[in-house]
C-alpha cells in the first residue's frame, strides 16, 4: 500500500463555518496549495502581500504532501494572488479573526496505490463495519517524528528530571533517516558534549549560540538551556508523549471493553494498539458518553474506567504526581484536553477500484470521507487495513504489544517487569529509550471496569 504517491492523490479541504460580516475588519481567504505547509504558503503571503504574520489567522495546520484546501483571514485588506503551487482567493468579511473553533473538520479524496487484489478485497470488505461502529480516534505517526527521527520522547526525560538527557535528544541526537547538514552537527555535538566552548565553536546561529554560551558560564543548568529552543518545537515535544501515553491508555481500556474475537491491530512508529471491527450497540453508547481527555496533572482524568488505564500506563512509565510538579519547563507542561475515543466518519463515498497506471500489475483505490478536527484520516486507512489483533502465543501471555514494537524500541522481549533498560549501554541513548519502561501489559480487566457494565463505566 502506497500513500501521496502524487499530489493528486491526498485531497483535503477544509470544513469551515464563520459568520459574514460586510463591513468585518478581517477579510477571508480561501487558500489552495500543493507542495507547500500552511507556514510555508503564509510565509510566501507575507512577502507578496507585504503584510505582517500577525494579521493572518487560520484554524489548522495542513499537510505539506497532497493538494489541500483552508481558509485564512487576513485584516486590514483582502489580496488575490495566484502561482504554481499557490493560490489565494477572498471569499467574504468577517468581524473575528479565523479560529479553530470555526473548523468542523476536514474532508479527504484519497488514493491508495500499489494494492494486491486481496489488499482491494480487504478494504472492500472493511468498509461497512467502519461505517457502522467507527474507529478509535488514536494519534497518528504525523504525531511521533521523534521517533521517526531516532530522538525518542524528550518530554519522559524533562518528567525524569534528566534535562542533560533532554537537551542532547534534541539537539545531539542525529536523525539515521535526514541526509541534511544537520546530522553532521548533531553528530559533531555528540562528540564534544561536555566541550561547551568547542559546541560553541561549532554551532552558530540564534539559538545554539545563547544556549552553549549558557552552558559555558553555567555548566550543568539544563534545565534552563532548554528554554533557549524555541517555544514551538518544546511544545511540540510535550505534545508527543502526552499523545503517546493518550494512545496507551485507550488501546488498555479497548483491551477490556472490546470482544477478544472483534479486536483489530493497529500498527504505529509507537507500538499496536488495539482497534474493533464490530462493536455492540451498548458498547458504542457507553464509549461514546465517557471523558477520555488527554493527561494533565492539574485535571479531573475524565471518566473512572479511563482514569485507571491511564494511571496504569503512568505507573508503567515510573512516573509519579510529584514528577509534574518538580520537573517543569516553559512550554513543556501539560494541560488536560478534551479527546473523544470514538469517531465514526461522514459522507463516506464506496470504493472506486481501478487498475494502477503507475504500478503495473496492482490495483488503485479511491476513497473519500470526512472527518471532525483532530481526527487522522491515515488512522481510518489503517483500520481499514487492520488484522485480528491478538495472535495464539500473544494471547497466552497477556501482551498488549506486538514483538516488532518490542524489537524496533529496545523493549522487554521476554515479558518481565523491568523498569527501564536500555540506559546503560548508552547514556543519551534515544535509539534505546523511545518508550522508557518496558510496560508489561497487566490482566486489562483489574483496571478497565467497563467490559462488566454498572456505575463505574458511565461518566465520572
Amino acid at each position: 500500500m502506497r500513500l501521496k504517491v502524487t499530489p493528486d492523490d491526498f485531497r483535503v479541504r477544509e470544513l469551515l463555518e464563520f459568520r459574514p460580516d460586510p463591513g468585518g475588519e478581517h477579510f477571508v481567504h480561501l487558500l489552495q496549495k500543493e507542495k507547500l505547509s500552511t507556514q510555508e504558503a503564509l510565509s510566501r503571503i507575507c512577502h507578496v502581500a507585504e503584510v505582517d504574520r500577525s494579521q493572518i489567522a487560520y484554524a489548522g495546520l495542513k499537510d505539506r504532501q497532497g493538494i489541500t484546501e483552508q481558509y485564512i483571514s487576513i485584516s486590514g485588506r483582502p489580496f488575490e494572488w495566484r502561482e504554481p503551487g499557490l493560490r489565494l482567493t477572498p471569499i467574504g468579511r468577517a468581524a473575528n479573526p479565523i479560529n479553530s473553533r470555526m473548523s468542523r473538520g476536514n474532508a479527504f479524496t484519497i488514493v491508495i496505490r500499489d494494492l494486491k487484489p486481496f489488499e482491494a478485497a480487504q478494504l472492500r470488505r472493511s468498509l461497512p463495519s467502519l461505517q457502522k461502529t467507527g474507529f478509535p480516534n488514536y494519534f497518528d505517526d504525523q504525531r511521533f517524528g521523534c521517533l521517526r527521527h531516532g530522538q525518542g520522547f524528550a518530554m519522559l526525560q524533562v518528567l525524569r528530571g534528566d534535562y542533560e538527557a533532554a537537551l542532547h535528544q534534541l539537539v545531539a541526537a542525529p536523525s539515521p533517516r535526514a541526509i541534511t547538514g544537520d546530522v553532521k552537527l548533531k553528530t559533531a555535538l555528540h562528540k564534544l558534549w561536555g566541550d561547551w566552548e568547542a559546541c560553541l565553536r561549532t554551532a552558530r546561529g540564534p539559538v545554539y549560540q545563547p544556549m552553549f554560551e549558557h552552558l559555558r558560564d553555567h555548566p550543568g543548568d539544563f534545565r534552563a538551556a532548554l528554554e533557549f529552543l524555541p517555544l514551538r518545537q518544546r511544545v511540540i515535544q510535550a505534545f508527543a508523549y502526552q499523545s503517546f501515553l493518550w494512545n496507551r491508555a485507550v488501546s488498555l481500556l479497548l483491551r477490556g471493553g472490546v470482544n477478544s474475537s472483534q479486536r483489530l491491530r493497529i500498527t504505529t512508529l509507537a507500538g499496536d494498539l488495539i482497534g474493533w471491527k464490530y462493536l455492540d450497540p451498548e458498547r458504542e453508547q457507553k464509549l461514546m458518553a465517557m471523558e477520555t481527555p488527554l493527561f494533565g496533572p492539574d485535571g479531573t482524568g475524565g471518566s473512572e474506567p479511563f482514569q485507571k488505564a491511564m494511571h496504569t500506563e503512568l505507573e508503567n512509565a515510573g512516573l509519579l504526581p510529584s514528577n509534574f510538579a518538580d520537573n517543569q519547563v516553559p512550554g513543556m507542561i501539560w494541560r488536560e484536553e478534551p479527546r473523544q475515543v470514538f469517531i465514526k466518519p461522514k459522507d463516506m463515498s464506496d470504493v472506486k477500484l481501478l487498475p494502477d497506471e503507475i504500478y503495473e500489475g496492482r490495483v488503485k483505490a479511491t476513497i473519500s470521507f470526512s472527518l471532525p478536527r483532530g481526527a487522522y484520516a491515515t488512522m481510518l486507512l489503517k483500520r481499514l487495513f487492520a488484522p485480528p489483533y491478538y495472535t495464539e502465543e500473544g494471547d497466552r501471555r497477556g501482551q498488549g504489544t506486538s514483538r516488532s514494537y518490542e524489537d524496533r524500541t529496545g523493549g522487554n522481549r521476554s515479558g518481565t517487569s523491568a523498569r527501564y533498560e536500555g540506559r546503560s549501554e548508552d547514556r543519551y541513548g534515544a535509539r534505546r529509550d523511545i518508550r522508557g519502561p518496558s510496560s508489561p501489559r497487566p490482566d486489562v480487566r483489574s483496571v478497565t471496569p467497563w467490559e462488566s457494565g454498572g456505575e463505574e463505566d458511565t461518566d465520572a
